[in-house]
């Protein structure tokens, strides 16, 4: 079982932070990250190559952004699930069914690599276009334990033979940067062990998703800090050794 956080954002093409973001999270038992851009992995697979990392793309964009990913899949350092690379989409429903058909259609027929889907409707499963579903956020929730344990039993109920890859979260409060859409308090860490225990429960196949690793504005980060030091780091540690010997 890996675990992957989402939501790696500002490393430009500066390959020192890259390292330094690699180790931290290697320290904390992550396997791997999740981009938001597909030009990042240019900076990244590289570098993963040689600390026996692993990398991958959330992809927000569009049709050329999609073909630019599709350029990286045979690096030996992509993200992987029984050999083939997976690449995760955020908000996949709002393009609409369509536009996702004739990509894959044009792109990727044979589903040479595994297409997960973003958000919490999971008929969406029932779509030959998605290999998994990986909700990207579940730190609005109060009870993300339960939460967890039903959306595995909803994507089970509409892709049996699908990915479920559930996320995690220590907490979020976006106020400072906009109205606030997502304010829930980390309490000392225990929103992020429910998280972490809604998702063992869950029983996901492969890997879990750590949402974020530093995402600052919307205060879902777990890289250390000058507020939290590396508490989060050293929590992910112990959550992640639980997952992967659950």
């Amino acid at each position: 079982m890996q675990q992957f956080p989402g939501g790696l954002r500002q490393i430009g093409d500066n390959p020192d932070l890259v390292r330094q973001h690699i180790q931290e999270a290697q320290l904390a038992g992550i396997d791997g990250f999740i981009v938001n851009r597909a030009s990042d992995l240019a900076v990244l697979l590289p570098l993963a190559r040689t600390m026996g990392f692993s990398v991958t793309l959330q992809l927000s964009g569009g049709e050329s952004e999609l073909r630019a990913f599709y350029q990286y899949i045979d690096d030996p350092a992509m993200v992987r699930y029984q050999g083939h690379p997976v690449l995760f989409f955020w908000q996949a429903g709002l393009a609409g069914p369509d536009l996702w058909r004739t990509l894959r259609a044009s792109i990727d027929p044979d589903h040479n690599v595994l297409w997960l889907a973003d958000g919490d409707k999971f008929n969406i499963l029932h779509d030959d276009v998605w290999d998994g579903v990986s909700p990207y956020a579940i730190a609005w929730s109060r009870s993300p334990g339960g939460q967890l344990v039903n959306w595995a039993a909803q994507a089970r109920a509409n892709g049996p033979d699908k990915l479920y890859v559930p996320p995690v979260s220590p907490g979020c409060d976006d106020s400072l940067v906009r109205a606030p859409t997502c304010v829930q308090d980390r309490a000392d860490g225990a929103y992020y062990q429910a998280t972490w225990e809604g998702a063992i429960a869950a029983r996901p196949a492969w890997a879990v998703v750590v949402s974020t690793f530093n995402e600052w504005m919307e205060a879902t980060q777990i890289e250390p800090s000058a507020q939290y030091g590396d508490q989060y780091l050293r929590l992910t540690r112990e959550f992640s050794d639980a997952f992967k010997s659950s």
